[in-house]
């Protein structure tokens, strides 16, 4: 536990050299006003002495939420100039990167929200920074690739992500551990990342299990040629429920809609398909 004793740290400011000014509650946000300064440090050029200069111009700097509202961090820097070379430099804290404008707290929720499969959208949305920054945090979550192995059995799926767009990613199917993650569900894309794979290692896996879509099998025998290829039961058994739903609404329509079968089947539709559920839970 941490004992907070400013109002810089209530905000996630834990910088003690920058001080507030002044805060403003807009209707949409808050604006805090803050400067940041500290005693004239050497010049990181020549080492030589330097002295205060003036103050940059404000930059706007993403902070966490404040009374529910956005909040930006409106920070001035301090400048000094050197007074052997005459270059000037800047005042640095570690509230933001080098050459940043988000601040750390921000990128550390971005993370946390990320892991907690919220959509890129929602991050938006709630912290006020662009879909790129939240791309970007997530590109950094990089699998580190052993390209030496593969697992016996290999399962691929695809899953949306960015307004609809698809992507792909394969795991272990005993281990549940990640394989791959790639951007997009192409051919060329999913070939591409396995043939970086030795040849021995394709060979090794036994069984790949797929959806019933029939777009992965041709390069799935291009890559693994020992493999046989088992479809999904998740989709199987969905195949075959909207297959019982067809079947029955086609009866339905046939029958008169006062009619004794009419009505048992539309009642009681989850009944004429026990076999289904039981494939479900088996």
């Amino acid at each position: 536990m941490e004992h907070i004793k400013n109002t810089t740290k209530l905000i996630g400011i834990k910088d003690l050299n920058i001080k507030i000014a002044l805060v403003l509650k807009h209707k949409s946000h808050i604006e805090v006003r803050a400067k940041l300064d500290y005693p004239a440090p050497a010049c990181p050029h020549c080492q030589g002495k330097t002295m205060k200069y003036d103050f940059q111009r404000p930059s706007t700097i993403p902070i966490l939420d404040v009374q529910g509202l956005a909040a930006v961090l409106k920070l001035r820097k301090r400048r000094f100039q050197c007074k052997a070379c005459r270059r000037v430099s800047v005042a640095k804290t570690n509230l933001v990167k080098k050459h940043g404008q988000i601040s750390q707290p921000v990128w550390t929720k971005i993370t946390q929200l990320l892991i907690e499969k919220q959509t890129n959208t929602d991050i938006v949305n709630r912290l006020q920074v662009s879909v790129s920054t939240v791309q970007r945090q997530l590109n950094a979550f990089t699998l580190k690739d052993n390209l030496e192995t593969l697992p016996e059995i290999l399962s691929w799926e695809e899953f949306e992500r960015n307004k609809g767009n698809l992507a792909f990613i394969a795991q272990d199917f005993k281990t549940k551990k990640i394989i791959a993650v790639l951007e997009n569900n192409r051919q060329t894309t999913i070939m591409k990342h396995f043939y970086k794979y030795s040849r021995q290692a394709r060979e090794a896996i036994k069984v790949v299990t797929v959806d019933m879509s029939g777009a992965y099998i041709p390069i799935i025998r291009k890559l693994f040629p020992r493999a046989e290829i088992v479809l999904d039961r998740f989709h199987i058994v969905q195949h075959l429920s909207r297959a019982m739903m067809t079947t029955r609404i086609a009866i339905m329509k046939a029958c008169d809609k006062t009619s004794l079968p009419y009505r048992a089947m539309k009642k009681h539709w989850r009944s004429l398909q026990p076999a289904l559920s039981f494939l479900g839970e088996a």
